[in-house]
């Protein structure tokens, strides 16, 4: 039996072909059902906290997810070689970008100052961090990356990236925006990544988290609003209980789902699927999604005309009005309204690309 969490879009019919499909509901889902019904595959999202207990005696061997992160699949799973685990990276990694293109040029639009010239330090150069360099790059701005894991291993980051440490990049930059994986120890750590202290003193104006809330604090992003540092959010420590006092500060306030375009979901589905299709050794044949084209994003483009463009066809300025009437709720109400609003989140389409993309 292959389990499907209900609300990931397409996976279930390109999984038929390969056995009987059961659409599940997360917050019913336990190891009793799996023993049950005898689930060898199970594909899930980041909601889904997949940990040992939950497979113990079960016949899963198969672990999919529709996200690029990893940090809701416990990491003894991925030591043992009894599953084979799946993950859709890069799949929403143009959705998160432009989530930060729209923050970048709502900011501008409110500061009423053009965005060339104006330095924005990337932290993390992986499948989001390079497309947001070559979108701030077309916008005349100076792009400064720092990511040690990267620039360890020699990198040839693009000739218009000017590379440095953290503490550089903090120095010489007016936005900051974050696209690192969870990493809770070792040298490469990115917990607690940003502290008050570090930020002070600092030229930063704008402050972007697409990530996840532990890189960024709350207390951080709090502090950073009372020196008036503008802040744009999509992820949150101890999410979905967000911070009201930040979600009725920030520029954008959402919760999680920057990378919630149907291009990112379906790309996600058609990713994990085909890794399953190898796995069951069969053969794997791409479906006609039908999506709209992407635009390739260059210079040339009217500024105004793009922001106008990115909230109407990703609506993120709609997204933070709904988070803003949530963070009014309490916490008992706040919760359940949240998680029911990211899993019937309607469809948006992507409207640009950069070269890292194709349609």
């Amino acid at each position: 039996m292959i389990f499907v969490d209900e609300s990931i879009p397409l996976l279930a019919e390109l999984l038929a072909p390969l056995g009987e499909v059961y659409r599940f509901r997360p917050q019913a889902l336990d190891r009793a059902l799996l023993i049950q019904m005898n689930c060898h595959a199970l594909f899930f999202r980041s909601s889904l906290r997949v940990t040992p207990a939950l497979l113990e005696g079960t016949t899963v061997e198969f672990l999919g997810s529709v996200t690029s992160g990893s940090d809701h699949i416990a990491e003894s799973l991925f030591r043992s070689d009894r599953y084979t685990i799946a993950l859709a990276q890069g799949a929403n990694a143009n959705a998160v970008a432009e989530y930060v293109l729209a923050s970048i040029l709502e900011w501008s639009y409110r500061m009423n100052i053009s965005p060339a010239g104006i330095s924005i330090g990337i932290i993390g150069f992986g499948n989001i961090g390079r497309r947001v360099a070559e979108y701030c790059h077309q916008l005349g701005m100076q792009v400064i990356v720092s990511d040690p894991p990267l620039q360890d291993q020699g990198f040839l980051f693009p000739s218009y990236v000017t590379t440095g440490t953290l503490a550089q990049l903090l120095d010489a930059s007016t936005i900051i925006t974050a696209h690192v994986p969870l990493i809770l120890s070792g040298p490469y750590r990115t917990t607690r990544l940003l502290t008050t202290s570090m930020l002070a003193g600092t030229p930063v104006k704008l402050l972007i988290n697409t990530s996840r809330g532990q890189v960024i604090p709350n207390r951080v992003l709090l502090d950073a609003t009372r020196r008036g540092v503008a802040v744009s959010i999509d992820v949150w420590e101890n999410e979905p209980n967000i911070s009201p006092t930040v979600a009725r500060r920030a520029i954008f306030a959402t919760c999680h789902i920057a990378g919630h375009s149907i291009n990112a979901k379906l790309a996600a589905s058609v990713q994990v699927a085909r890794q399953y299709y190898a796995f069951c050794k069969h053969p794997f044949t791409l479906p006609l999604l039908n999506l709209p084209p992407r635009i390739l994003f260059e210079q040339s483009l009217p500024l105004d005309q793009v922001r106008k463009v990115l909230l109407r066809s990703r609506q993120f300025d709609r997204d933070s009005a709904a988070l803003r009437r949530f963070s009014r709720l309490p916490v008992h109400k706040r919760i359940p309204a949240i998680e029911h609003f990211r899993v019937t989140y309607p469809p948006r389409f992507e409207t640009y690309r950069t070269h890292y993309d194709s349609d």
